[in-house]
Parts: structure tokens; sequence; C-alpha cells
């Protein structure tokens, strides 16, 4: 059942869809199609204007990245991981932000684990580590990762140090040319989505190169940026999970349509049953994705009417965003082991979505440890 959208004609999407299983084997995205991103502004989704940017409300957004993700996992993910580059715009130093942003190219791959060391310097950082699962690193323009600085090497102004504190993290942006991409990444699903190891040995980082979370400049003001960062991550993976499970409905339709002769000859109620199971899958669909979007537009309401995000709220929009994930990856599950044999090889578009689904809903922000 495909349908032509708002951001991309019927021919783009058969186009991208006819070249989703080359691409995994790829391992990458083609450069047509990353122009296609870039040339719509979807890696500045959450950039200002001012910086060349397109600064989306996150719900906006939140349906860009589940349309992204319908047309082919690796493809929305890649979107959604280079637009949430943009999140930290505000919390850079703004004549940085200035130089990296305005580049109509500009995106960032990343990591938030705590996985380098820093040393201070003068002038800024010397840095060292590896960071895994850095989506998009063959196209990125600049790349973020976190280091813990050494507590020793932080003077006070008066001139001692800090030998007894323990060390403090800090943000710090990587230009290409420090960065060592080694391609490790093998999982089974997302395949495209150049989510490599990143390494840094002994690179300097100016001290304007490097940013907190928790230290906003104050300079490029939207109600995006002040989105809690954990829901707002949720989310958009939520988003990508659900297109991505809408895909596989798409297709298991299809599928059943080409079949139904064959199938109805050999049994003659399997037709209808897994039509059924279908059925209720979207169903399921639907009110998933419904109560995670009334969530998420009701603590956007809040955001803009009374400037902050309740922490009840953001704890709901968390749990709908890994309740829809959840709910979406059960409902493909219920549907799976009735596709037939086909739905079993590597090469066909089934076993392609089901793959990616898995793979997408495997990440830490949509699993609950409770």
């Amino acid at each position: 059942m495909n349908r032509a959208t708002p951001l991309w004609s019927q021919d783009e999407i058969d186009s991208i869809r006819k070249r989703a299983i080359n691409m995994e084997k790829n391992g990458t995205i083609d450069d047509t199609f990353l122009d296609w991103i870039r040339d719509r502004g979807l890696f500045k989704m959450f950039v200002p204007e001012q910086l060349g940017g397109k600064m989306a409300d996150l719900p906006e957004a939140l349906n860009l990245f589940e349309e992204a993700a319908w047309i082919d996992g690796s493809f929305g993910w890649t979107v959604t991981i280079g637009a949430g580059g943009g999140f930290f715009v505000p919390f850079m130093e703004p004549e940085v932000c200035q130089s990296l942003f305005s580049e109509p190219a500009a995106v960032i791959a990343g990591s938030g684990y705590p996985s380098g060391q820093a040393v201070a310097v003068e002038g800024g950082y010397r840095v060292s580590g590896a960071w895994k699962y850095c989506s998009g690193a063959r196209h990125a323009t600049m790349f973020t990762a976190n280091a813990l600085i050494e507590a020793s090497s932080e003077a006070r102004s008066d001139g001692a140090e800090f030998a007894d504190s323990p060390p403090v993290m800090r943000a710090f942006i990587f230009m290409p040319d420090q960065v060592r991409i080694e391609p490790d990444w093998d999982a089974f699903g997302l395949k495209a989505t150049d989510s490599h190891t990143i390494r840094i040995e002994e690179a300097f980082v100016p001290a304007e190169r490097t940013f907190s979370l928790v230290e906003p400049y104050g300079v490029y003001q939207h109600p995006t940026y002040r989105y809690p960062f954990s829901a707002f991550a949720a989310a958009t993976f939520a988003a990508v999970s659900l297109g991505i499970g809408r895909h596989f409905l798409d297709e298991a339709e299809r599928m059943v349509a080409g079949s139904r002769e064959a199938w109805h000859a050999a049994k003659p109620g399997r037709v209808a049953f897994t039509e059924q199971r279908i059925a209720e899958g979207r169903c399921a669909y639907e009110e998933a994705a419904r109560k995670f979007k009334f969530h998420v537009d009701l603590s956007w309401r809040e955001l803009k009417e009374r400037g902050t995000v309740t922490e009840e709220s953001e704890r709901e929009v968390s749990l709908q965003a890994r309740a829809a994930a959840q709910s979406i990856r059960a409902a493909v599950e219920s549907i799976f082991p009735y596709m037939g044999m086909g739905a079993i090889m590597e090469h066909s578009m089934l076993n392609h979505i089901w793959r990616d689904l898995h793979t997408a809903c495997q990440h830490t922000s949509l699993v609950s440890f409770q």
C-alpha cells in the first residue's frame, strides 16, 4: 500500500525501496538519497533558521521521522539521527555554531557514552577514546562525543588543583580529520546506517568546541531546545519504530494479496487467518501511535504554555514511547510466522523490514528495565 507523502513523491519512495536490499549489503545509504535528505533540510530540522536550518516543532519532526522510516528503516534512522544532532546547537558556543552549522551539508554523528578521556591543556583539552554505534559516521561533517576530564588536570583560579574531585563529563566536538572510523557495524538490521565505532587519539579540542547539556548559551531559542533530552530521544526512536512497523504491515498485506490463489489452493483458511492477524496488527499500531502522539502533543502544549515540561509528563512520554515500540514489535511478531518460507529469506523485503524493526526497538531508550 504505497502512497506518495507531502515530502516524498511516489517515484522517490519506489527508488529508495528498490535500492534498500543493496544498500544494506553495501552498509550505507546511497549518495543520491543523502543528497535528497540534505536538499530538504532534514539533517537541519532542529537547527535555527539563522544558521540555515528548518527549526521544526517536535511533533512535526516526529511525523517526518515516522514517514522516512516507513519508506525504509535505514533511511528513516539516518534522517532521525542526523536531525537529532541539532538539539545540541543552543549548548554550543555561538561562534562555533556559525562556523559548523552554516554549511548546507552540516550533520553530526557521535555518541553520548562517556567512553573517552580528556586532559586539560593550554587553550583546551587533549582527548582520546573510542565510541561505538555512531550512526551516520560516513557522511558526518562533525562528531560529538562525551569524555571524562581527569580531575587533576583542571586547575582552580587560585592555582590549586581538584586532586580529590571526581572526573567531570563534557561533550567534545571533533572534526572529521581527527576521527578514525572503524567499520564494525555488523547488526542484523539497520545495516545501511554507518553506525560504526569512531576512535580519537590524542586530539586537541579547543575549549570553545566543548559543551554541556546543562549549560545553554541562551542565544538560540526554541521550545524544542527546552524539551527534556531523555524524552526527546525516546520519542524520536519510537517514531522510527512506528514507521518501520507500518511498513511491515503494508508489505504483509501486499504479500498476502500476491499469494492469495496459491495459499487458498494449499490451505483454504490461510488467507483469511493471515488477513485477520494483519488487521489486528493494524489496530495495535493505530492504538499505540494514538496514545504516543497524544502524550507528546500534551507535553508540547504544556511546554509552550508554561515554558517547561513537568517530570510527570516527561515520564509519560518516555513510557508511551517504549510502549509504542514494544506494541508494534509484538504486533509484527504475531504476523511473521504466518508469512511463509519467503519471509525468512534475507533478500525478501518483509525480512528486511522485520530485522530493521527489531534493531530499532533494541535501543535502550525503548526498553524498560522495570
